[in-house]
Order: C-alpha cells, then sequence, then structure tokens
C-alpha cells in the first residue's frame, strides 16, 4: 500500500510516528493514519496511539485496513470514531478512493462492510423507518439514483465518479434527500433504503 500511494503525487508518506520523548523534530501531524486491524490487538489499543497523541490540535482521520471485516470490530472501532474501512487485498483504486475520502472527512465503507453494518443494526432500528406524515416532495431520477447508491454502501466520492458529478453535486443532492425522506443523516436513509428493498418496494 505504501509503494502503491507513493507512486501517487498528490500523498506524501509519513513514517510512523515515534514515541514523544524521541520525537525530535516531532513528525508532522498526518491528514490520514492507515492502521493494520490485527484481530489479536484490542480496538482501543490500536486506534489509540494514533488518534489521541498529547498535544494534538487537529483530529486525524483514521483509515482502517482490515482483512475479514469481523462485525464486532468494526462496530469497535466506529464507537471510537472511525469511519473510514478497506479490505487489504483492495484493488489500487478503491484504496486512493477511501484515503481521499477519509481525508476529505467522508466515512468511505467497502460494500461488505457496509452490508454488515446494515444487517447488524436493521433488527435494533424502529419498525416504522417511514418518512414523517404530510406533504412531501417525491424523489427526482437523479435522486432515486443516489439514493439506490447510499443504500449500497458507496460513498459520496463513489457516487460523484459513478453518476458523473462534482462532490459538492453530490452533497447538494443528498442534502436533498434526507429533508424530502425526513432523515437526519445518511445512516438512516440508508436503513430506510434497506427497509423499502426488503418490502420489494423500489427505492
Amino acid at each position: 500500500m505504501t509503494a502503491l500511494l507513493q507512486e501517487d503525487p498528490g500523498f506524501e508518506i509519513l513514517t510512523a510516528r515515534p514515541a514523544a520523548a524521541d520525537a525530535a523534530p516531532r513528525t508532522p501531524l498526518p491528514d490520514v493514519v492507515l492502521i493494520e486491524d490485527v484481530p489479536t490487538v484490542p480496538v482501543d489499543e490500536a486506534v489509540g496511539p494514533a488518534l489521541r497523541s498529547p498535544g494534538e490540535t487537529r483530529a486525524t482521520r483514521a483509515l482502517i485496513v482490515m482483512e475479514n471485516g469481523r462485525t464486532d470490530r468494526v462496530f469497535g472501532y466506529l464507537r471510537l470514531g472511525a469511519r473510514s474501512f478497506v479490505t487489504v487485498d483492495a484493488v489500487p483504486e478503491v484504496l486512493l478512493a477511501a484515503v481521499r475520502a477519509t481525508a476529505r472527512g467522508e466515512a468511505f465503507l467497502t460494500h461488505d462492510a457496509a452490508r454488515r453494518v446494515i444487517d447488524t443494526a436493521l433488527p435494533h432500528g424502529p419498525e416504522d423507518v417511514s418518512p414523517p406524515a404530510g406533504p412531501t416532495t417525491p424523489l427526482t431520477v437523479r435522486e432515486r439514483e443516489i439514493h439506490a447508491l447510499l443504500a449500497a454502501g458507496r460513498s459520496n466520492a463513489e457516487i460523484a465518479e459513478i453518476c458523473g458529478l462534482s462532490s459538492k453535486t453530490v452533497k447538494f443532492h443528498v442534502s436533498n434527500i434526507l429533508r424530502k425522506l425526513g432523515m437526519r443523516n445518511r445512516i438512516q436513509a440508508v436503513v430506510h433504503a434497506a427497509h423499502l428493498c426488503g418490502q420489494g418496494t423500489a427505492a
């Protein structure tokens, strides 16, 4: 992964940050930290040193590199603030998209991780996830397309690439979708879409 990222002029690779006592001079804060998921290491120990170093004044974004995407570990990382996941065998295009999305502060989940999160969360959600009663504006064709991509676990960057849109335009459409559906965030929109698909209703 390091070799792949080094080939792209848009990335600068920093070495692993040394302990504070050895840092002279201090290693610059990275925009993204790639953290390898080791099943024998508790998730808080894996994430803690990278994201909670003494004296940091800005949030460092974590991209978790996983081998099998165990649901318990994915949720463990989510609870600690991580929002991006990629598999060790990810193709170059997916890895580069994951790093860029993480640097922008977006969530990035592979299809498998998104499916695991949805399958685990859905049984614990409310039975009725329909939009609030009252007059609503139907989704446009483009909005329905983006809504379906959200349900598939696609990030804003992936949606922009698939639809041939800018990231700014995708964010605009996502905001409209949430407003029209009466949802507070994209997770609710994903669960709503999954619920409709389970009923055999087109999203």
